[in-house]
């Protein structure tokens, strides 16, 4: 029962990393692929857009400890120079993406410190990264 349940969330996570793929894509043009090799390698899920480390998440229902979970793996998956950044969708709910704050108090706030990120959405998220191309 465990191996079915864990390969389903697998496969609606890879489904979703596939859904942002599609949507880099069609809103901002850059050709960016899932990460195939991040079980076998590490690294974050979504590559080619300049700049970003993005971290997808697919859950039912996130709390916020599983949040802070999610920030910190994608905190640990960027690289040097690049702005980690998590794009979740939870049921029922237009998908989210959190990013650290980069206005006035940034610098209260260290990268992994869950209470320095800012809940955007997706466009606008699209806009930060035509800015920075």
């Amino acid at each position: 029962m465990t191996s079915i349940v864990s390969m389903n969330s697998r496969n609606k996570g890879h489904k979703f990393e596939r859904e942002v793929v599609n949507l880099i894509k069609d809103n901002l043009g850059i050709d960016a692929k899932r990460n195939l090799m991040q079980t076998a390698e590490g690294g974050f899920d979504v590559l080619g857009v300049p700049g970003w480390a993005i971290e997808c998440k697919r859950y039912a229902v996130a709390k916020p400890a599983d949040i802070k979970r999610f920030w910190l793996q994608a905190c640990q998956q960027s690289e040097q120079g690049e702005q980690p950044v998590l794009i979740m969708k939870q049921d029922r709910k237009p998908i989210q993406v959190f990013i650290k704050w980069q206005g006035v108090g940034s610098d209260c706030f260290e990268l992994e410190d869950v209470r320095g990120l800012a809940d955007i959405s997706f466009d606008l998220w699209c806009c930060l990264v035509r800015e920075r191309l």
